[in-house]
């Protein structure tokens, strides 16, 4: 009976310490490591990883040089992607920036789309982004299906020569990937055009991203 006591009042304890909802005004009572640090996810150290191997390997590319990051393919259909394709990508973005690096989004529109829905600057489809990129470099990859999680790798390719500048190469759990593989948002390439199997598909049409 005593230890539930010493349990309940270590509980009562801890939860008058900590405060869920902070107004950015009052002193901040709670774990100050929740203001201080970013939650991570394991795909973030992943690609973190990943990244230290592509910029130690890397020969070419330097600060100034524009670089875009493409989606990641399913190594047996290049033509398709899904949620994870994604999420490594913009994980590339995100690192690659931080150090240094001049990325190039792609998918900006270049304006500002305001409607019901809220207000737009990045797309997919193809007839509102620009036919030619200042691209010098393209970051990307694919990804390779296994028992046991999901074999990465990636590569950092010319425009023009299409040649390997940098790589790297990278395991990620099927446990640690908090979600399953198989669900929706999956994605392909048709003539140019990313489709989407739960949308409507677009005309065909073509964008060209040129160097």
């Amino acid at each position: 009976m005593k230890k539930w006591i010493v349990v309940l009042l270590s509980l009562l304890t801890a939860s008058c310490s900590y405060s869920p909802i902070y107004n950015g005004k009052e002193p901040y009572t709670g774990n100050e490591f929740l203001l201080k640090k970013t939650p991570r996810h394991t795909i973030d150290f992943f690609i973190e990883g990943m990244t230290v191997q592509l910029v130690e390997s890397n020969q070419y590319l330097t600060a100034k040089t524009p670089l875009a990051v493409t989606s990641f393919v399913d190594l047996q259909q290049m033509d398709e992607t899904n949620w994870l394709g994604n999420t490594v990508t913009e994980g590339f973005m995100y690192q690659m920036q931080q150090r240094g690096f001049t990325v190039v989004d792609y998918k900006a529109t270049g304006a500002i789309k305001v409607t019901k829905d809220g207000d737009f600057t990045i797309s997919r489809n193809w007839r509102e982004l620009a036919s030619e990129q200042p691209v010098d470099y393209v970051l990307t990859g694919t990804m390779l299906r296994q028992g046991g999680g999901v074999l990465v790798n990636a590569r950092i390719i010319g425009m023009r020569s299409r040649v390997v500048i940098a790589s790297a190469q990278g395991f990620l759990p099927a446990d640690r990937l908090g979600r399953d593989l198989d669900t929706l948002n999956k994605m392909r390439m048709r003539n140019g055009v990313i489709i989407r199997s739960e949308v409507n598909e677009f005309d065909r049409g073509n964008v060209v991203l040129k160097p």
